[in-house]
């Protein structure tokens, strides 16, 4: 993880701040990406690409600032499909699938799927928009051109309780499949702990 933040930092360092906002769709102004995060936000300077995130003394967990580059490097503009996804659809999805249910859905669902109104309060903490799929389901915008949705199916006799997670089918323009799960297992956690959890972020 440390060299892939030394490497998307000495990518950052070689970019055009002002064309990486515009495809990303964060503001930049006087050296500093400002950049929306679910219900967070976080600043990155240009160049060196130091973080801070506001209300928070520390700077951000090691993965969420590799992330938060790769989103800024990755984008392309491309605009938001306004189309779901599965996770198996994703380019190499298949591949990481198992882990991806493991440790993202299932216990998501084991917290949440039976607790409608937990899981809605969870989702409006950080920033869900509510849809109209499933039992209940929340529209998030991870980042600017990124949104993501969870939906909760109580279930019925027979049928357990069930919880699908997608993205918006423009996802891959933003960032690759393996930062698209660790973006799936924060909001997966911070559904069931909060958004300013630490451990695993």
């Amino acid at each position: 993880m440390k060299e892939a933040l030394k490497l998307a930092l000495r990518r950052l360092s070689e970019g055009d701040p002002n064309a990486l906002a515009w495809k990303s769709g964060v503001e930049y102004s006087q050296g500093r990406f400002s950049v929306p995060f679910f219900s967070r936000s976080l600043q990155v300077v240009f160049p060196g690409g130091e973080m801070r995130e506001e209300g928070r003394a520390s700077p951000p967990p090691l993965w969420l600032q590799v992330t938060i580059l790769h989103y800024l490097l990755t984008a392309d503009g491309a605009p938001v499909a306004d189309r779901w996804m599965a996770f198996r659809e994703l380019p190499g999805g298949n591949a990481l699938l198992t882990h991806f249910e493991m440790n993202t859905m299932a216990p998501l669902t084991a917290a949440q799927g039976g607790d409608l109104e937990g899981f809605r309060r969870a989702a409006l903490a950080l920033g869900g928009y509510p849809m109209g799929l499933g039992d209940v389901s929340f529209r998030f915008l991870a980042f600017p051109r990124l949104p993501m949705a969870c939906v909760l199916w109580l279930g019925e006799e027979g049928m357990p309780p069930a919880i699908n997670m997608v993205f918006d089918a423009a996802a891959p323009h933003y960032l690759h499949t393996e930062d698209l799960a660790a973006l799936a297992e924060y909001l997966s956690q911070a559904l069931r702990r909060g958004p300013w959890l630490e451990a695993g972020t």
